[in-house]
């Protein structure tokens, strides 16, 4: 089955796990649903004092000319970052999860230039724990070429023991999917967080990580 590349305002893999109802549910995480709930509740606080005494809002910041830009930020900002926090409630606080599963996490985000041989540090990955000294090369790779053409990406769910490794394009502020991710065998699976420090820290094993 040919792959339709997928057009990526965000530098993840959500565009494609939404093509996969089979495989992924999309949730709002709770955590972020309640720190942004927080941020519109101050805000909404800070509103209404700053509405409800505008007299003492203005001598507090100095008065109407010494004062001018603080005070208009002071009645302006809290309704913006209200309307913000509520959209990033809806939005920013999305996650998604295997199907009847665990949460995916994005241990590894690297990016790197057209020219690196990405398919090679590819081939390294799908060994997984089968060749742990070759997935920690091939990370340590992407980390010195730290181009920004591409964007290597690599999400898991440890509790499922499953892992999905995209590669992006970027054009600008857009990221182009334009292979499907690959699905690495269960049995290979790898702690991609440790093996990413050990690269960083020139290890050739994750034992003393």
């Amino acid at each position: 089955m040919s792959f339709t590349p997928l057009r990526s305002k965000s530098r993840n893999l959500y565009a494609w796990f939404a093509t996969r109802p089979d495989l992924f549910v999309s949730e709002r995480s709770p955590r972020k649903t309640t720190g942004w709930a927080i941020v519109a509740g101050s805000m909404a606080v800070v509103a209404l004092l700053v509405y409800l005494n505008p007299d003492a809002t203005v001598e507090m910041l100095g008065g109407r000319i010494r004062g001018g830009l603080a005070i208009a930020g002071a009645f302006a900002l809290p309704p913006i970052i209200i309307v913000v926090s509520v959209i990033m409630i809806f939005v920013g606080a999305r996650r998604w999860r295997v199907k009847g599963g665990g949460v995916l996490l994005n241990p590894v985000i690297h990016g790197f230039s057209a020219r690196f041989p990405v398919d090679r540090a590819i081939t390294a990955l799908r060994e997984g724990s089968a060749d742990s000294a070759g997935v920690i090369a091939a990370l340590a790779a992407l980390q010195k070429d730290a181009g920004d053409e591409r964007l290597l990406t690599i999400w898991s769910s440890d509790a499922d023991r499953a892992m999905y490794i995209g590669v992006l394009r970027v054009d600008g502020n857009v990221q182009w999917l334009d292979s499907e991710p690959i699905t690495l065998d269960p049995d290979r699976y790898f702690d991609a967080k440790k093996h990413d420090l050990a690269a960083t820290l020139g290890k050739t094993s994750i034992t003393d990580v």
